[in-house]
């Protein structure tokens, strides 16, 4: 019996695009859903005040809210931000622009108020829900299942995963907010700390999306003396709409432009990314390419945004982009001479690999992420290398530009990871860790011991 925890993704339905921590969630949601004969799965909400059960019809629905409110179903050309963006790109540039052009959805009011929250009958149900099940199945082997980071730092939520002996499992994506604070909003390298006590304590598996994560983890327990996790690297999938065959409508332009793709926050180095435009517009006045920048804006940005709203010189060039479907995405990909992933760092680096899905050559950052992630399969700039990054954007620009048809030649019949393959192989580690857990044993000793105790009952009624 599987108890995946969806607390955080119940809410997710009031934003109009998915996070990466978003898509990972969805993505276990649904196969584990599909393959509930497999796992025989539950579906637990976590608060401060109790633990519940989530009925089985609700999960269907919030299943078909998040298709819904990220248009999992929608082509490019239905999405309406993916047409204005598109339009934008095969217009002629607007020189009299005065700040960069911000596409966006609807704001998390209006998704809130189109799609309302889970039915208030359901929550004050569900602790009753789980408690009565937890107790019907007390002799089975069971595992609790945590594939965000949210409640890590609160263990005491997670105290009846103790009480009725689940084993835990968790995905760990970074140890980011520790390595690098910097980047982070205030306080959040004491707040995963904290996590990762959590896990070490409690986590009979641990999942994560790379081996450097795994490097960057069992350091973490070194430095604090404590035993290291039982470390399992499952990398990431990718979405069957980043497939070149199942791409449509891509942009028909002759002005090259290139893509960035993450929250707008400061370890995704795009103050660096912005300077680097001025300095292609000096060298190159109106044959500069433009710039997507896609994502939502972050944390400790500020400065960031001053360049978006008030240069200027890179304003024509620039666009800054929030909601996108994936089918939209895509398309933009597949149009784009390459995506840019300038990171300082990252856990792993989603959007590269579905760019190279597309079939759209990624340069980035020479960092060990990307080097593990994408392989010789990207080009590769140190991330303040100024000089690097303009030749290798000119380069990649040009018409008939020699290493992007190299690089896109070399991405035919790529065949990344699969989301379906992801959770597959997390869900194989798990039911493995369960049949070698003592606490199935535990569980299997006591069902036996029932069954004795019934046995020798019935023969005492019969004498």
């Amino acid at each position: 019996m599987i108890y995946l925890d969806v607390t955080r993704i119940l809410s997710r339905f009031m934003r109009s695009a998915p996070t990466g921590i978003d898509r990972v969630e969805f993505a276990y949601l649904e196969e584990i859903w599909k393959r509930s004969g497999d796992y025989a799965p539950s579906f637990v909400l976590t608060t401060p005040w109790f633990s519940g059960l989530v009925r089985a019809e609700r999960v269907l629905d919030i299943i078909a809210r998040l298709e819904r409110a990220w248009g999992l179903h929608v082509m490019a050309a239905e999405d309406g931000v993916y047409g204005e963006v598109k339009s934008w790109i095969e217009r002629p540039l607007d020189q009299a622009a005065r700040r960069t052009r911000r596409f966006g959805g609807k704001t998390t009011f209006q998704m809130f108020r189109d799609e309302m929250i889970y039915p208030f009958r359901d929550i004050a149900r569900a602790a009753t829900r789980l408690t009565r099940q937890l107790e019907r199945q007390s002799a089975h082997a069971k595992a609790y299942l945590n594939v965000s980071h949210l409640q890590l730092d609160t263990p005491e939520r997670l105290d009846w995963t103790k009480r009725y002996n689940l084993d835990s499992a968790f995905l760990l994506h970074d140890t980011i907010p520790i390595d690098y604070p910097e980047f982070c909003a205030e306080g959040a390298d004491t707040q995963h700390q904290l996590r990762l006590k959590t896990v070490g304590e409690m986590g009979s598996l641990v999942i994560v999306n790379s081996h450097f994560t795994a490097n960057s983890v069992r350091r973490h327990f070194e430095n604090q003396q404590l035993p290291a996790p039982n470390l399992k690297v499952v990398p990431l999938g990718v979405d069957a709409k980043f497939n070149p065959g199942a791409i449509h409508d891509a942009p028909k332009t002759t002005t090259p432009y290139f893509i960035c793709v993450g929250t707008i926050e400061p370890r995704k180095n795009l103050q660096f990314l912005l300077a680097i435009w001025r300095r292609l517009i000096d060298r190159n006045g109106a044959a500069t390419p433009r710039l997507l920048i896609v994502g939502r804006r972050g944390w400790e940005n500020e400065n960031i945004v001053d360049l978006l709203e008030r240069s200027s010189a890179i304003a024509p060039y620039i666009a800054e982009v929030s909601d996108l479907t994936d089918a939209g995405l895509a398309a933009l990909m597949a149009g784009a001479c390459a995506v840019l992933a300038p990171s300082i760092v990252e856990g792993f680096g989603l959007p590269s690999v579905e760019a190279l899905a597309c079939g759209t050559p990624v340069i980035a950052s020479d960092i060990e992420a990307h080097r593990e992630v994408t392989g010789p399969l990207a080009v590769y700039v140190d991330a303040i290398d100024g000089n690097g990054w303009i030749s290798a954007i000119e380069a990649y620009a040009a018409k008939a530009s020699e290493p992007r048809a190299k690089a896109q030649s070399a991405l035919k019949g790529l065949q990344p990871h699969t989301w379906p393959q992801h959770v597959t192989m997390v869900m194989d580690e798990l039911l493995a860790t369960l049949a070698a857990s003592p606490r199935q044993g535990a569980a299997s000793k006591r069902k036996a011991g029932a069954k004795a105790n019934a046995k020798s009952h019935n023969a005492a009624i019969a004498r």
